[in-house]
């Protein structure tokens, strides 16, 4: 079996942007009432903790600090995924039927 390939150079900027552009909304959300500012944050990080050491050290210490908080975080984590498969699938749609 070959080794998985590894992601191209636009699927890795998209996901940072998407990493940071959730830890905006979790800073935005701190402030504001109506938005779930933690939630936010811990999914910003979950998708930059692959890029970023700092982004996985600040996980491993929510874990520890936030013991209760530890399947919401993990729940955001799954939807932030879903949410990026589908948004790929997406793209590549349209990219392929604009190549047509």
């Amino acid at each position: 079996m070959l080794p998985p390939k590894p992601p191209s150079r636009w699927a890795r900027r998209g996901k940072i942007m998407s990493g940071w552009g959730f830890l905006l909304l979790g800073v935005a959300g701190i402030f504001l009432p109506f938005l779930q500012g933690f939630l936010f944050l811990a999914v910003g990080l979950y998708i930059l903790r692959d890029e970023y050491a700092w982004a996985q050290r600040t996980i491993d210490w929510m874990r520890r600090k936030f013991p209760k908080y530890t399947a919401q975080m993990d729940q955001g984590r799954d939807r932030a995924a879903e949410w990026l498969l589908r948004w790929r699938r997406k793209v590549r749609r349209t990219v392929y039927q604009v190549r047509r």
